[in-house]
């Protein structure tokens, strides 16, 4: 009895030497991206009508439509699917003593460097493209109405003016071409039939003076049988037939 409870003391107070590898290695990934896209609109020109004669400008309403398109482009070169992550040691069993001087882990890696191997780590890469087309619309309005239709009015009334100009230049380019042409075709000068000058006179011709007896003959006959014998007039009166 005595030997086995020697024997069970024995086993107790040995040092329990063990080598116990704990590895703790969470891994989380989080990725995102976050695109914003701004337009901003540019201050345009007002539309403006102009006439030239007075110079009579007026403003109107200006619609701009900008169409617009842009791009975005993400990814890595060169691309990589996986990668070998080296496992560090985490073994600690050194560094200290136990009441009985038995060595002891002391809370640290005995060798951090030490690489005890490698995992394959998985790697999600992807080529990212995108693309935002778009519409910008600008309306800007004269908030003067009054002013708008006061100047329209007179644009109308130049409109004329400027037609009543042209209407009288054309007029003093005619008369002064039928003067000219009526001067040569008097003196007998005109141009060659088929030149291209020949249509500036073509509608042009002369004509008898209004009571004016241009020099011409007539043939006469006569009734008598005596063709010596002269005319002879008889004085008479002339009256209205009776009623």
């Amino acid at each position: 009895m005595k030997r086995y409870l020697f024997t069970a003391l024995l086993l107790i107070n040995s040092p329990v030497i063990a080598d116990t590898t704990m590895t703790n290695n969470p891994i989380s990934n989080s990725s995102g991206s976050v695109t914003n896209l701004g337009v901003m609109n540019m201050p345009s020109k007002q539309f403006t009508n102009t006439l030239s004669l007075n110079q009579v400008q007026c403003q109107g309403d200006t619609l701009v439509i900008q169409p617009f398109l842009t791009g975005n482009y993400s990814g890595g070169t060169p691309k990589v699917d996986s990668f070998l992550d080296p496992v560090y040691s985490t073994k600690d069993v050194k560094g200290a003593t136990d009441e009985n001087g038995n060595e002891i882990g002391d809370g640290e890696v005995d060798d951090p460097t030490l690489v005890r191997g490698y995992r394959t780590v998985k790697r999600f890469e992807k080529t990212n493209y995108a693309f935002s087309p778009g519409i910008s619309l600008s309306w800007n309005i004269n908030l003067d109405r009054k002013s708008v239709r006061n100047c329209r009015k007179s644009q109308v009334h130049l409109v004329n003016l400027l037609q009543a100009k042209h209407e009288d230049a054309r007029l003093s380019y005619e008369l002064g071409r039928a003067k000219h042409c009526a001067d040569l075709l008097q003196n007998g000068v005109r141009f060659k039939k088929g030149t291209k000058y020949e249509v500036l006179c073509a509608d042009i011709e002369l004509v008898s003076k209004p009571n004016t007896l241009i020099d011409h003959s007539h043939s006469i006959e006569t009734t008598s049988e005596d063709p010596s014998a002269g005319f002879s007039f008889q004085k008479g009166t002339l009256s209205s037939p009776s009623s």
